[in-house]
């Protein structure tokens, strides 16, 4: 099953009005769209979502997709942050805060972030 945020399936729709059908969701499915996420809604630094707008940082980015909310915490999500972190130079011990350093970095752009996330997903995979 794919679920595309951005795509004409779910073109528009926020994260939370996502079916009930189309979950639950995999590790590498949240990774995938959290990618998507970033691309469609944008990416923020210095917090987990932009006050205005749906933008989000990588750990909002996949709180969105699992919960709906980006600053929400779940299992899955912690799950996903874990696997993202592990793709990250490791700076702390706590995967939040090693993704969200990275995240959070003057260089780090948006294209980066769906890079990562990406590759995390595929580490996932194989």
């Amino acid at each position: 099953m794919t679920i595309r945020v951005g795509s004409s399936l779910f073109a528009g729709v926020s994260p939370s009005v996502i079916p009930a059908a189309y979950a639950p969701l995999a590790v590498q499915q949240v990774l995938q769209l959290a990618a998507e996420y970033v691309e469609v809604h944008g990416h923020h630094k210095g917090d987990f979502a932009a006050e205005e707008g749906r933008a989000a940082c990588a750990v909002g980015a996949i709180r969105a997709i699992v919960t709906g909310h980006r600053a929400v915490q779940h299992p899955l999500a912690a799950a996903a942050v874990e696997v993202l972190s592990r793709q990250l130079p490791d700076v702390n011990d706590d995967p939040v805060e090693n993704v969200a350093s990275w995240n959070d970095e003057p260089t780090t752009t948006a294209l980066e972030v769906t890079r990562v996330l990406r590759a995390a997903a595929l580490a996932v995979a194989a």
